[in-house]
């Protein structure tokens, strides 16, 4: 594993997060390979499961929970595919950026780079919130390394932010108060009726990121996509965000998303929050399948 600890805040720190990544890790339910690669923009880390002659799929994760966000979901993904869970560079986990990302365009060469180094042409690409934003940034830009796109509360995207998630998210980086981001992250993020079937390793981790990360370089926040920007895709998409989505206006984002991509399929879910795909993994893991698999 690369040197990370200058990322975080002490070494302590970083051993602390560390230990909890290993924890969720230790949910993964299938083999993996733990990869680590290089790029100008730093060393990626990506968790690689299924069977080699899989038809690759490329799982980008929201803010704060790191490849192992995915323990629910990979079984299924990796029964057909070649599945890459990757620490998206920049944000607190296994990965290691060495330069700021202060454009749109960062993202989308460090991606190139990643599929380069790792030999694939062409992808699906699933992304969660923050990942979600960054698949919709890559779909319009390098639309020719794409082959399908699954959307689950992706990041701004289609609706602005909601006063109340600036608040609570700010007061969780500055404050960094245990129940503070405990609260944030367990409590509000997840719908109510759903908080057992996410696993105590997963929010743990989120707090030690929050705790320890020094945030040494720069990375964009999702913002709103403009009209033009999500008429360009053209790829096939899916859609799915919860019920009770706190970090926007829900309908909103699906009516948008309609509006503007005709061919997009959407689904909401009824009683789940902003954390889609560990709220409900059988539904969910069955949606992004059957996706993947039709033609």
């Amino acid at each position: 594993m690369p040197e990370t600890s200058e990322l975080f805040k002490s070494k302590q720190l970083e051993q602390k997060y560390m230990d909890a990544y290993a924890k969720t890790l230790s949910l993964w339910p299938v083999p993996y390979e733990s990869v680590y690669v290089e790029t100008s923009y730093g060393t990626t880390h990506v968790l690689v499961s299924g069977p080699t002659d899989g038809s690759p799929v490329m799982l980008l994760n929201g803010f704060g929970f790191s490849a192992t966000m995915w323990y629910p979901n990979v079984q299924a993904l990796a029964t057909n595919h070649r599945v890459y869970a990757v620490d998206v560079i920049g944000e607190f986990n296994r990965s290691a950026a060495k330069k700021h990302f202060t454009a749109k365009a960062d993202y989308v060469n460090w991606l190139v780079e990643l599929l380069d180094r790792l030999g694939i042409e062409q992808a699906d690409f699933i992304g969660h919130s923050n990942g979600g934003w960054h698949v919709l940034n890559f779909s319009m830009q390098a639309p020719h390394r794409v082959r399908k796109i699954v959307l689950l509360a992706p990041a701004a995207s289609f609706a602005p932010f909601t006063k109340q998630f600036g608040i609570r998210l700010l007061a969780a980086n500055v404050l960094k108060f245990r129940p503070v981001i405990i609260d944030f992250c367990a409590k509000w993020f997840i719908g109510k009726e759903n908080r057992g079937n996410v696993s105590d390793h997963l929010i743990e981790q989120f707090y030690h990121g929050i705790k320890g990360f020094g945030w040494k370089h720069k990375v964009l926040i999702p913002s709103v996509y403009r009209n033009e920007e999500l008429q360009s895709i053209a790829k096939p998409a899916l859609l799915i965000i919860g019920e009770k989505e706190v970090i926007y206006d829900y309908k909103r984002a699906l009516a948008r998303a309609k509006q503007l991509i005709p061919h997009i399929q959407t689904r909401s879910i009824s009683g789940v929050g902003h954390g889609t795909n560990i709220e409900k993994p059988e539904y969910v893991n069955q949606e992004m399948v059957d996706f993947l698999k039709s033609k």
